[in-house]
């Protein structure tokens, strides 16, 4: 007969197991959809960078502006180039191995690259338009809320 903490262990053992193989599906799934929008993400990069450098052409008047937009332009650039030629796997590996030697760094970049990201998936900006609509139909909930 087994016993209930033998029973217990390999209930828990199975559902580790059942967990990691739902987190390997995630990945997999992440990995193809990144896949998928990867020539978009090489597009919005360049397109970045592209602005970048004309504000680096365009701020004549405070030097330091313009070295900071050129170095974010080849920043960006290398970015690009970097996404270009890198799977996701490869990538999702080289961001594990950067989120143990710098965890706080990671927690910074994670909330910077979720609010980049959003932008960059969307099909389009943010309108004004949309913006006041939100903000009205919320104060009209406020005032049938009271």
């Amino acid at each position: 007969m087994v016993s209930k903490r033998k029973r217990r262990r390999r209930s828990a053992a199975l559902r580790s197991n059942d967990g990691q193989r739902m987190f390997g599906d995630v990945l997999s799934m992440a990995s193809t959809v990144a896949e998928s929008r990867k020539h978009m993400v090489l597009e919005r990069l360049s397109q970045l960078a592209s602005t970048a450098k004309d504000l680096s052409h365009e701020v004549d008047d405070i030097p330091y502006a313009r070295e900071f937009a050129k170095a974010a332009a080849n920043r960006i650039d290398k970015l690009a180039a970097y996404v270009g030629n890198t799977d996701v796997p490869d990538m999702l590996d080289d961001i594990a191995a950067f989120a143990r030697r710098q965890p706080g760094a990671t927690v910074a970049l994670g909330i910077v690259a979720g609010l980049v990201a959003t932008q960059l998936l969307r099909h389009r900006p943010l309108s004004a338009a949309w913006l006041s609509e939100g903000r009205s139909s919320l104060r009209a909930e406020g005032k049938r809320g009271r």
